[in-house]
């Protein structure tokens, strides 16, 4: 582990965007493969299961899906790292005690009000469109997943990013928000996979 983490810092201080992106890429696949492994993907896009329905894990497995969440991981990566970047610099920390928690609460509420809800709407549009659905599929899609993940987001990310802001370097956020985002891509990955009409054999 530790000529890993040697490997990571000597390859984010040559190439940070690169990194960045392929590190949220590979958690972004992981927390697919970890809700396509914990909850089979008739229940993903039925919400039930029947006896007759229940192939192994090894036949449910769609690899094609878990490649468009490392695609979108990838892309995401810069993104959110550059976003970071800006609240630094928009809202940059004090040694002061009480001015600290407050430019934190700035960062946070930035983050969550500003951010998240675009981030969230774009995961949407971007998968599925990667899915081959059309503009009427992508505006359902929508309409039925947007609000629970919207409120998925409030009850995991705000705590999250208060540590984040507060106590990790720029540098490492996002592989901070990368490991978080383990349970949240499986949560989303559920999500995206459980209503309206699948694409996941493609």
């Amino acid at each position: 582990m530790p000529s890993f983490a040697g490997f990571w810092n000597r390859c984010a201080a040559r190439r940070p965007l690169l990194t960045i992106s392929l590190t949220n890429g590979a958690m972004g696949a992981a927390g697919d493969v970890l809700a396509q492994t914990l909850v089979p993907q008739q229940q993903q896009t039925s919400g039930t299961t029947t006896s007759q329905s229940t192939p192994s894990v090894a036949v449910q497995y769609n690899p094609w899906r878990t490649l468009r969440f490392f695609a979108y991981g990838c892309m995401f990566g810069p993104v959110a790292y550059r976003w970071y970047g800006f609240l630094d610099r928009r809202f940059p920390m004090s040694a002061v005690r009480g001015k600290m928690a407050a430019t934190l609460g700035k960062r946070v509420a930035a983050d969550q009000i500003a951010f998240a809800p675009v981030a969230i709407a774009a995961f949407f549009a971007v998968m599925g469109t990667m899915e081959g659905k059309n503009l009427s599929e992508l505006k359902t899609g929508f309409r039925e997943r947007y609000p629970e993940a919207l409120a998925g987001n409030y009850v995991l990310w705000p705590a999250a990013q208060m540590l984040n802001f507060s106590i990790v370097p720029l540098i490492y956020r996002v592989p901070f928000s990368s490991l978080v985002s383990i349970v949240w891509n499986t949560y989303l990955s559920i999500v995206n996979g459980r209503k309206g009409v699948s694409s996941e054999q493609k």
